[in-house]
């Protein structure tokens, strides 16, 4: 009997030993909530130091008196080549390129034999400017010795301009942007001579992301410019494609057409026009490393 009391007597301490292990188990840690990544992409251009590429440019100019049937036509088409030298402490890239193997077009024997000066002065020409991750060109040079003459340099200059994106003000938004959106851009640009500024040009475009296939971003831009120089007032407008390797962080392509009419100041009749397309596509033997990010998609 004594036994039987005092196995009655443990029964107690034996289920209280046997609960206590579920009793204090611990509680399963709440599995933390992953937000969903933030709609749209962040375009922007990036690269890293002595990174080259290279693309095929055509470029064709109309240039004519306002009013008149036939413009005078220059055309050309070359290989392109530029090289990231420098990454500078603002994220910003400091770019040099050169134009070559510059074949000369033209609709008519004399147009082409007009464009041979021009053509050797694309080919001599060495270009540098510095690019920001939204693809706003600055400090933008392209020096030609004084065997060539303004006219010759300015259309060199004007080419070397539309193959480089330079004095249009920045291309991309700074936040995402998701595929069908429309931004707006809306730049004041100097107008230089040598070193001083005599003018400005207003550009108001709207760019609209049209689609994302593999990876490349097609862009479509449209949009109007407006100025004054010396007495001289601008007025035109643009219109284009863009296409843009997102991881690496620069354009497969863009394809760029632009009117601009120049009259003198209070003056609606007369004056000239200047018409401007130019193709650009990458080469295909150009790698496309990704670029390193901060992993946000920003240049770092």
């Amino acid at each position: 009997m004594r036994h039987f009391l005092n196995d009655r007597a443990g029964l107690p301490l034996v289920f209280a030993l046997l609960w206590l292990p579920l009793g204090c188990a611990p509680k399963p840690k709440p599995q933390p909530v992953i937000p969903p990544p933030p709609p749209g992409d962040i375009l922007h251009y990036s690269g890293k130091a002595n990174e080259k590429a290279a693309g095929k440019v055509s470029v064709r100019v109309e240039e004519s008196t306002i009013g008149a049937k036939k413009p005078k036509v220059s055309a050309f088409q070359f290989g392109e080549e530029h090289t990231i030298t420098e990454l500078k402490p603002d994220g910003s890239m400091h770019v040099t390129g050169a134009f070559i193997n510059v074949e000369t077009l033209g609709d008519t024997p004399r147009e082409k034999k007009e464009g041979e000066v021009v053509a050797r002065a694309l080919q001599e020409v060495k270009v540098a400017y510095d690019i920001d991750a939204r693809g706003t060109v600055t400090n933008f040079a392209a020096p030609l010795s004084d065997e060539y003459d303004a006219k010759v340099v300015s259309r060199t200059r004007l080419i070397a301009q539309w193959v480089y994106g330079a004095d249009r003000g920045p291309l991309f938004d700074p936040g995402r942007i998701e595929v069908s959106k429309t931004w707006k851009i809306r730049a004041e640009v100097p107008i230089k001579s040598g070193d001083t500024t005599v003018g400005n040009k207003n550009w108001d475009i709207d760019y609209t992301y049209t689609k994302k296939e593999k990876g490349i971003c097609s862009i479509e831009l449209n949009g109007k410019v407006s100025g004054e120089s010396q007495g001289t007032q601008l007025s035109g407008e643009v219109k284009g494609e863009l296409r843009l390797d997102q991881s690496a962080g620069h354009l497969v392509y863009q394809d760029i057409d632009s009117n601009s009419a120049f009259r003198a100041g209070g003056s609606d009749k007369g004056g000239h026009i200047v018409h401007v397309h130019v193709t650009w596509e990458l080469a295909p033997e150009t790698p496309a490393p990704a670029a390193p990010t901060d992993g946000t998609g920003i240049l770092n």
